[in-house]
């Protein structure tokens, strides 16, 4: 559904737009298909300009036939190749219809049409493949359609990798349109008001099953709150689920390169980090002699906002540090983050929390970059992307020690480490560990070594790579 730097919602873009990158070092010809949101006339197509028209598929759901047209682009590095279906897809956004979060009208068929349109595509002409890599519920049906036998047999013979990046979405399915599909069904993967789990179909028939961290493996395994329902269908799957760490992509999150910064910087040579700092201090009107601590991330539940918001209001009220935080998400909580801004203006200390409820990339590179202390209090992270993108800018993170925040995160000990870690998941355990970050800000030396060290982390796509690869060639192999 996502592909950075085309359309991009949240982290799955950043993996689908890197991973196929670092699999060509590993000798796998990777390409990318996803939906042309917006038609060939839309922002998405002028990202990804030029495009070239190579194919042509229908989506035959039921009666209904939606014919869709197939361009590639080679903007990424790799091909990438876009489903135009203006039905479903004609409309700009990713998710949700407007900015707002309104739904399609047609929301539970839009995936569904693309999967159809995709295996189509695949059967007619379309290049060459050894098999398919599935990301999230938006493709979890395929797995499903090639068992009914709904496309070409040789199609229908490809091995799938199926990586789950968020279990909070499983993509159910109504019983009509599952019927529309003419796909038989488990009782296993029926849930209330006949809806049919889209992801636990994908768990229990893909060839290989993973998700984005060892840590949130064996949390989706153990703990049905985490899994939403599906930990005995993580469980079920046995040897073929396992844990693959996300990584980033050097090439964008570098502060010694990153076109974003003012200055650029290396863990040898701090200078452009201060120097960034003052400047996006002076932009965001904040004072640059205080700590700053930054949060880049959605406003919603999953990403900690009831731990977030009454934390930075106790940080800000009680330490000399002062705030940036960068983000949208449910109405709800933005309007939180503008009412907590609100607060602090009229308690005269609007100075010190410097709000911005947009999606801006630019401004967060800027922020990774000149906060001293990024806060990531997440309730649940299956890898999360965020403190992997600080810790290469020198900027130590607090986080919630949840799924692949504890995998990333080395807790500081004194003398060692690359951030710092709470285990509650509540405001007190929150602020205790910011207050600590911020009393090692105070000892210079101290926190030059934890700065180093968290640059010094490998996060790279090599190792991720290497294993998705093996994973492939034992799957095409079998």
């Amino acid at each position: 559904a996502e592909c950075a730097p085309f359309a991009k919602v949240g982290g799955l873009g950043d993996v689908v737009g890197a991973l196929p990158l670092a699999l060509a070092d590993e000798g796998v010809e990777a390409s990318v298909v996803m939906p042309l949101y917006g038609g060939p006339g839309g922002a998405v197509a002028h990202r990804a300009a030029p495009l070239t028209l190579v194919g042509a598929a229908t989506a035959r759901l039921g009666e209904d036939a939606f014919p869709a047209r197939i361009w590639r682009s080679d903007a990424l590095g790799v091909p990438v190749f876009f489903v135009d279906e203006p039905v479903h897809f004609g409309d700009a956004g990713v998710y949700f219809r407007t900015a707002d979060g309104l739904p399609f009208s047609h929301a539970d068929a839009r995936f569904v049409v693309f999967q159809l349109a995709v295996l189509d595509w695949l059967g007619a002409g379309a290049p060459a493949v050894d098999a398919l890599h599935l990301h999230d519920n938006h493709t979890a049906l395929i797995p499903a359609l090639q068992r009914a036998g709904r496309a070409a047999a040789d199609v229908c013979a490809l091995p799938t990798v199926f990586t789950v990046h968020s279990a909070d979405h499983q993509g159910e399915v109504s019983a009509d349109l599952w019927d529309r599909l003419g796909l038989p069904t488990h009782d296993a993967w029926r849930r209330e008001h006949g809806q049919i789990n889209a992801m636990q179909a994908a768990i229990d028939l893909a060839g290989a099953v993973t998700t984005v961290s060892p840590g949130y493996a064996r949390e989706l395994a153990s703990d049905d709150t985490v899994a939403h329902g599906l930990a005995a269908a993580f469980r079920h799957a046995g040897d073929r689920f396992s844990g693959v760490l996300n990584g980033i992509d050097a090439a964008v999150w570098n502060p010694a390169t990153d076109p974003h910064l003012p200055h650029t910087y290396t863990a040898a040579d701090l200078a452009g980090k201060a120097a960034t700092k003052a400047a996006v201090c002076a932009e965001l009107n904040l004072d640059a002699t205080r700590p700053l601590v930054a949060f880049v991330g959605r406003l919603m539940p999953e990403k900690g906002v009831e731990v977030l918001l009454p934390g930075l209001d106790t940080l800000v009220r009680t330490t000399e540090a002062s705030v940036a935080l960068l983000g949208t998400g449910d109405p709800e909580h933005e309007a939180a983050v503008r009412g907590l801004s609100g607060m602090l203006a009229a308690d005269g200390l609007g100075g010190r929390l410097a709000a911005v409820v947009a999606f801006d990339e630019r401004l967060a590179h800027r922020l990774y970059a000149a906060a001293d202390v990024f806060a990531m209090p997440s309730r649940s992270e299956p890898c999360g992307l965020g403190q992997m993108y600080a810790m290469a800018y020198g900027t130590p993170p607090v986080v919630h020690a949840t799924g692949g925040l504890r995998d990333t995160v080395r807790a500081w000990d004194g003398t060692a480490g690359t951030g710092f870690c709470f285990d509650a998941f509540t405001p007190d355990a929150f602020i205790a560990a910011l207050r600590e970050a911020l009393a090692v800000y105070d000892d210079a030396p101290a926190w030059a070594r934890l700065q180093r060290a968290a640059m010094a982390a490998d996060f790279s796509w090599s190792a991720s790579a290497r294993t998705y690869a093996a994973r492939y060639r034992a799957l095409t192999a079998r």
